[in-house]
């Protein structure tokens, strides 16, 4: 295969991770806002990677936190479901996997959205068009897609004017207060 082929083929393979607002909704600035974790209240979790982490996470805000297949995801904030994908059965550290990620998408209402990737085959617990609240159980851990081991990538990311997804970071609520996570740390919900 030629370089022109092989780069047609990569497009062509990432293309789902690229999205455009479709609805062109106003953003605001949410950089403030405080989420609660995404796991069961009382549970210390580790967080595997952060933002900028080293191994998929380069340039990208997103986080890793380490889940076993079928530990309970709950909503970081509340919002609109308007994706869920659950069919996928297979995963693993290699680029192949990149579009079998299973997951749910919430719009939050103010041009941003949350994103819960590689979920359990079937282990979405709503559908497009539920309304969630922070903290309202929405999915089951799993390794579907690009993923070494059952876990939930989370980000939170908004449009910009061109129509491209820019994520950035945010800040939760955990027993040590209100603060930004990192990477290979303990976090437990208060």
């Amino acid at each position: 295969m030629d370089y022109n082929g092989f780069s047609v083929l990569m497009f062509l393979c990432l293309l789902p991770f690229f999205s455009y607002n479709q609805k062109n909704e106003e953003v605001v600035d949410s950089d403030e806002y405080i989420y609660q974790l995404p796991f069961k209240k009382g549970k210390t979790v580790l967080l595997m990677q952060g933002y900028n982490g080293k191994f998929s996470h380069k340039n990208k805000f997103a986080l890793d936190f380490r889940l076993r297949k079928g530990q309970e995801i709950f909503a970081a904030r509340g919002g609109k479901v308007i994706k869920v994908v659950q069919h996928h059965n297979v995963g693993g550290p290699n680029k192949k996997y990149l579009n079998k990620g299973n997951h749910v998408i919430i719009s939050h209402g103010d041009g941003t959205y949350a994103a819960y990737w590689h979920l359990m085959l079937n282990g979405a617990l709503v559908k497009k068009g539920d309304t969630v609240q922070a903290g309202d159980l929405i999915a089951k851990a799993g390794s579907t897609g690009y993923s070494s081991m059952s876990h939930l990538h989370f980000m939170v990311y908004r449009y910009d004017k061109k129509g491209y997804r820019q994520t950035f970071p945010t800040k939760f609520y955990t027993s040590k207060g209100v603060i930004q996570l990192k990477s290979y740390r303990r976090y437990k919900h208060p």
